[in-house]
Order: C-alpha cells, then structure tokens, then sequence
C-alpha cells in the first residue's frame, strides 16, 4: 500500500541528477512482520526514461542501471529517514 504524509497524499522523495530530478513515492509491503519500502518512480511528473527507473532491476543500459543505483541509495536514506 502507499505511504501517505500526514495531509493525505502520497508521500514523496526527490532525488536530484546533474541535468534533472526524479521524484518517487514510497510503498510499504509487509512481509511476515517486517515492513518493506519500495521506491516507484512511475510518477506522471517523470520523463518516459526515468518513469522506468524502478521497473525493474539491473537493467543491461549502464546509464539506466547507475540511475537506478543512485535513487536507491539517495532516495532509500531519504524513504527511510522518517523512521530512523
């Protein structure tokens, strides 16, 4: 299910690229007991490329693949530092 901010909307997280930004909200899933976040960068306020972002993993296009590895390490502390 998506995680809402407290006025109800999506939350969001906003990570910066040299000639762009890319935003992504975040989706908690439980598994068991233990909750696990997910970024979804299929936002309509992307561009077509960055929408992909997070479609799936370890795409073979090495630019795809280090945008993908920078939204997860940026943009995951930024998900995750409302719980730390």
């Amino acid at each position: 299910m998506p995680v809402l901010g407290k006025d109800g909307e999506l939350l969001k997280i906003t990570v910066a690229f040299p000639d762009r930004t890319v935003n992504a909200c975040i989706w908690e899933l439980r598994v068991g007991r233990v909750p696990l976040y997910l970024l979804d960068s299929d936002l309509d306020e992307n561009t077509p490329n960055d929408r992909k972002l997070t479609a799936r993993l370890y795409w073979s296009d090495i630019d795809l693949r280090v945008a993908q590895e920078v939204m997860l390490g940026i943009g995951g502390v930024r998900a995750l530092r409302p719980w730390l």
